[in-house]
């Protein structure tokens, strides 16, 4: 790997160890909402593939050790097992599918197939476990996990895709595209 590499995959995972954390909870659900997705899709469309995995999975193993980069604040391993495991297990699939669908070319369109889905590879991650671990049935799970988020989750893939189109041209321009 690249220095170049290297460092753009680092600081995809330093940009998701920042925002992740940061929540709002409201009474409607359990799950809080937070800007998790945004550094996901973010690390999705200006990296390569493998990358892209490497830095949302990098962020996952920090958590999991201990530092606080989940979801508000939380930290280890028991994040995990909780009722929204499956939505951070999916993080490095979501990065995945965008990574691959802007890999030979950067669109509006590609990166909203690869957002959609990436979000929706999170979704049934996020829900599947919140059912099993919460012991309700899957439509509850889908009421409770998925159907509060789509719209905020949406308005983070477009922000997200507009940062990366400017960072993208940026990074031509610098001679640092990778």
């Amino acid at each position: 790997m690249k220095t170049r590499e290297l460092t753009m995959t680092a600081l995809c995972c330093a940009l998701t160890c920042v925002l992740a954390p940061l929540t709002v909870t409201l009474p409607i659900t359990l799950i809080p909402f937070s800007l998790s997705l945004l550094p996901i899709f973010l690390a999705g469309a200006v990296l390569p593939k493998k990358n892209a995995f490497a830095a949302i999975l990098l962020y996952v193993l920090i958590g999991v050790v201990g530092l606080p980069v989940f979801s508000g604040f939380a930290a280890g391993i028991g994040v995990l097992a909780g009722p929204t495991g499956g939505f951070i297990v999916g993080y490095p699939f979501t990065a995945l599918a965008v990574a691959w669908a802007v890999e030979k070319r950067f669109s509006a369109l590609r990166y909203g197939i690869g957002a959609a889905i990436g979000l929706v590879l999170c979704y049934l991650a996020g829900s599947v476990w919140y059912a099993v671990s919460a012991g309700v049935p899957y439509w509850q799970s889908l009421l409770a996990t998925v159907a509060p988020f789509v719209a905020w989750d949406a308005l983070k893939a477009v922000l997200a895709g507009s940062v990366a189109a400017a960072v993208r041209v940026a990074m031509r321009k610098a001679k640092l595209a990778l």
